[in-house]
């Protein structure tokens, strides 16, 4: 089992977060292994609670860009996994919620997993009445 240090886990993510926030999605999805994983544990019907892959995941993507405007999302904070190739982040997102103009203001806590250096699988959590 490989492990990840805190520097890699750290600059993952803010490669994650600047490719997002500038909907660069081409350089986001390289950051993530042909087969992930990627789950939204609290997602509240119709939105998925599992992607596979990456098409599965660019395809979301896109879904997304159609339903809200993220202008800023904070340096995440990064907590590694002991002996492990996990690690944590935390970190907030605003923008606004298309459908009706309100604003947008989320909390998320990511679990992320990587192997060869690419994510594996990423568990989103965050709250789903942020969007209402």
């Amino acid at each position: 089992m490989s492990t990840v240090s805190s520097e890699q886990a750290e600059q993952i993510m803010q490669l994650f977060v600047d490719r997002f926030i500038r909907k660069d999605y081409d350089a986001m999805l390289e950051l993530f292994d042909e087969d992930v994983i990627f789950e939204f544990p609290y997602a509240p019907k119709p939105l998925p609670k599992r992607l596979e892959g990456k098409a599965a995941l660019q395809q979301h993507l896109e879904m997304l860009e159609k339903m809200l405007e993220i202008t800023s999302i904070t340096t995440p904070i990064v907590h590694v996994s002991a002996d492990s190739p996990m690690f944590f982040a935390q970190f907030e997102g605003n923008g606004t919620i298309l459908a009706d103009g309100k604003p947008y203001e989320q909390q998320y806590i990511s679990v992320v997993e990587l192997k060869d250096g690419k994510i594996m699988r990423y568990q989103d959590y965050w709250n789903p009445l942020a969007l209402m």
